[in-house]
């Protein structure tokens, strides 16, 4: 992130801040000793934020008709849409295509062996029975990638539509404003906490999906503009509405009954905590870089 501004205490970021969100540049409001700070991801928008920012200072109503030509689509002006969006989550791009590629090669989980690469434990068939492995066996083979892999697994249609469709819309949002590393870091520990919880406490690897990772990027996106009021609202409280009886109805006999199959619910809930707990861990952690970066 990049030190930009600060505020004095008179001064109300709102309308720069809904001004710079129209205009697709990812940035924070950031409290640091009662002042409110201004900091943005990607420097090459300095120009745009520059040019807002000097408006607002002279109209706080007029920047809201302001309109500039973003920085980053202004080397390549014909290039919009799906590409556009692509190349500001590139992460989110891979792990989606990623997810693809597994299900075209696992058959949506129609071949086994193909799944026992990707599944937790390996799989092993022997007249007609399934037999795998525990965890403590799995990191004595050194198969660490199996504690992230299942989440590419998917086993209907249905399921990887759901999940790749979040995933590209909270995912990709959230990429842009955090910045790829921070992202992907994050997605790793909700994937791995949920795929070994969901193993240790359910006892069987047939098991997958980007569930658990879409329940956690869901619980950080909704938690922290009710830590800070700066940050975009990306989730409506009707949505994680939505979301928390759908997460109830896991644990019913209702899925299979409509014929969704069995659901992973432990790493749907274990998602969910963990995103919720990273999302307080990185405004902790913001707050604390402001500060150390800019003391008073």
């Amino acid at each position: 992130m990049y030190f930009v501004y600060q505020f004095q205490q008179a001064e109300d970021p709102k309308g720069l801040t809904e001004a710079l969100w129209r205009h697709k540049i990812a940035h924070q409001i950031v409290l640091n000793k009662a002042h409110n700070e201004l900091w943005i991801m990607d420097p090459q928008q300095l120009p745009t934020v520059k040019s807002l920012f000097e408006l607002w200072q002279q109209d706080p109503i007029l920047v809201q008709k302001a309109h500039f030509e973003p920085v980053a689509t202004s080397l390549h002006s014909g290039e919009r849409g799906l590409l556009s969006q692509v190349r500001s989550a590139p992460v989110t791009s891979i792990v989606l295509v990623l997810t693809v590629l597994v299900a075209l090669l696992t058959q949506l989980g129609g071949d086994l062996n193909s799944v026992g690469y990707f599944s937790i434990s390996p799989l092993e068939i022997r007249n007609g029975q399934i037999y795998f492995f525990t965890l403590s066996q799995v990191v004595d083979k050194h198969e660490y990638w199996r504690f992230f892999s299942p989440a590419l697994l998917h086993f209907s249609v249905l399921h990887i539509v759901f999940n790749t469709l979040w995933i590209w819309d909270i995912g990709g949002k959230l990429e842009r404003i955090l910045g790829s590393f921070v992202w992907s870091l994050g997605v790793v520990i909700i994937a791995v906490l949920s795929n070994v919880l969901q193993y240790y406490i359910s006892g069987y690897p047939l098991f997958g999906g980007l569930s658990g990772v879409v329940y956690g990027l869901i619980g950080f996106a909704w938690l922290l503009p009710l830590l800070d009021k700066h940050w975009p609202t990306l989730i409506s409280q009707q949505l994680m509405a939505f979301f928390m009886v759908w997460l109830a109805v896991g644990y019913t006999p209702l899925p299979e009954m409509l014929g969704l199959g069995g659901i992973a619910n432990t790493a749907h809930t274990i998602g969910l905590l963990s995103g919720i707990t990273l999302a307080v861990v990185y405004g902790l952690l913001t707050r604390l870089i402001a500060r150390n970066t800019h003391p008073q």
